[in-house]
């Protein structure tokens, strides 16, 4: 998983700092600077709390003076771009501390932040313009954890990290430190955890785990699905908690656990909280553990060489099924994630490239489609551009509204439906406009003149679900609907 907060409080960045008790008992890692920012304000190596708390205060460590311009007090302080594996990783890794896990961890976190880093923009305003400009360096603070936060005074076995970044990046055109621009990195937060969990489950097989997909993400092969329960009672505790108040958002629900977590145990020692972790397990689910771990640094898991293309097909085939056009890196995520393990980031991007597409760019943003998906657009379109004029009225005469509650909009849509000499008629109009409702309208109407309305939507649940509910009794699914939104052609 990876999760971008926000953070507009100096002193909430502050407690990112991770203090020398967390490292002696062993549940954290000290805090690392990462970032080519970093290096050019002449910080590396382990994280000191004065160096940590000027950046947070927005000051330049060395001189102490005002790094960006903006100094107001509730301006974005950075932004913390936090990790996690999947909890099977998370239990082998806490019970055996085996730093082969940590490393493959750690390597994958940074190869995806530098990823991030090559793509963090700042604001262009001088001269008279209105742009942005890519810098390319960040300066953040890399903090690992192997806990989470306790339930019962007990922390759970929960290796993650946070990266902290701040929100400064410097203009080398400027020759100044600026803020940064973090919407599209956000934006595009799907494409990079799946980019990190592609990584790190390569990184996984190849010390010799095999990993398997799972409806929301991976784990490690034949481990027990009652582990992952039985460690996952921070997620359990938050999730009830959601439910009693009613909450499905995944922003609140990261705002809830926030606000109701205990605070971390200090007077525990890992070797103790291991203990109280085996504790926990049947014989069947230690055995289980004790196998996987035997497996590691054993013969690599082989990359299956077709699985690359086949999860790229897998890809476009599910993003083409509703959209004629798709931001690249949704593909790219949805690739990465079929593939998980099996086929590495490199190999998945490599046979993205070469896959029978239709690259494009708007606004700034990747785009893609298929050869196959533009003709049949472009097939479409020239059926309903030749179609224009071709066709007698499907209401003769004046129409009489058996509906008056419709409004003027609605009522402007089924008069366009009845009177248009079209082969194609198309009505669009936002969610929640009343477009079913005058449908029923222009339905009642065609049918009272002796045609069949067959009414279609695409997906199972909006055909045979919403359109049957509202009392349109041939609803069916379509292949492929062909005048949505991010059509490939201009409309």
């Amino acid at each position: 998983m990876l999760r971008i907060i926000q953070n507009t409080s100096a002193a909430g960045a502050m407690s990112y700092y991770s203090t020398a008790d967390y490292y002696s008992e062993g549940q954290e890692l000290l805090g690392q600077w990462r970032g080519q920012a970093a290096e050019h304000l002449g910080v590396d190596g382990g994280i000191d709390k004065a160096t940590w708390d000027a950046l947070c205060d927005n000051r330049d460590p060395t001189t102490g003076l005002p790094l960006t311009a903006r100094r107001n007090q509730d301006r974005t302080v950075g932004y913390d771009f936090n990790f996690h594996v999947p909890k099977s990783v998370s239990v082998l890794y806490g019970l055996t501390r085996d730093n082969r896990i940590l490393d493959a961890f750690q390597a994958s976190v940074d190869e995806t932040m530098r990823d991030i880093e090559q793509e963090i923009k700042t604001r262009v305003r001088v001269n008279g313009k209105n742009e942005e400009r890519t810098t390319g360096n960040m300066a953040w603070g890399e903090f690992t954890h192997f806990t989470s936060r306790p339930v019962d005074d007990v922390p759970d076995p929960h290796l993650h990290a946070h990266c902290f970044v701040f929100n400064a990046t410097f203009d080398e055109n400027e020759n100044r430190w600026k803020a940064g621009q973090f919407r599209e990195l956000k934006r595009d937060a799907p494409f990079f955890e799946a980019a990190f969990h592609s990584r790190f489950a390569r990184r996984v097989e190849e010390l010799g785990l095999p990993v398997e997909r799972t409806k929301t993400g991976w784990e490690l092969a034949g481990m027990p699905r009652s582990v992952v329960r039985t460690f996952s009672r921070r997620t359990a505790q938050i999730e009830q908690m959601a439910k009693d108040a009613g909450i499905t958002d995944p922003a609140e629900k990261d705002s809830l656990g926030a606000k109701t977590r205990e605070h971390k145990k200090k007077d525990m020692s890992f070797t103790e909280l291991q203990r109280e972790w085996r504790s926990r397990l049947s014989a069947d689910e230690q055995d289980a553990i004790g196998k996987a771990a035997t497996k590691l640094g054993g013969p690599a898991m082989p990359e299956d060489p077709a699985l690359a293309k086949e999860a790229v097909t897998f890809a476009t085939d599910h993003c083409f099924e509703r959209n004629s056009v798709v931001p690249e890196r949704v593909v790219l995520a949805k690739a990465l994630k079929h593939g998980v393990g099996k086929a590495s980031f490199q190999s998945v991007q490599s046979a993205f490239r070469t896959h029978d597409l239709v690259f494009g760019e708007r606004d700034g943003r990747k785009l893609v489609t298929s050869e196959d998906v533009l003709l049949e657009e472009t097939r479409m379109l020239a059926f309903a551009r030749d179609g224009r004029g071709t066709c007698p009225a499907l209401d003769g005469g004046p129409h009489h509204f058996r509906d008056d509650k419709l409004n003027v909009g609605q009522r402007r849509a089924v008069e366009h439906v009845l009177d248009s000499p079209d082969r194609v008629i198309l009505i669009n109009g936002a969610a929640g406009v009343g477009k079913t409702t005058m449908m029923r309208e222009a339905v009642d109407a065609i049918e009272a003149g002796g045609s069949k309305v067959f009414t279609f939507a695409p997906s199972a649940d909006a055909s045979r679900g919403v359109l049957v509910k509202e009392g349109f009794e041939n609803g069916c699914v379509t292949v492929y609907a062909a005048f949505e939104a991010g059509s490939a052609h201009n409309q």
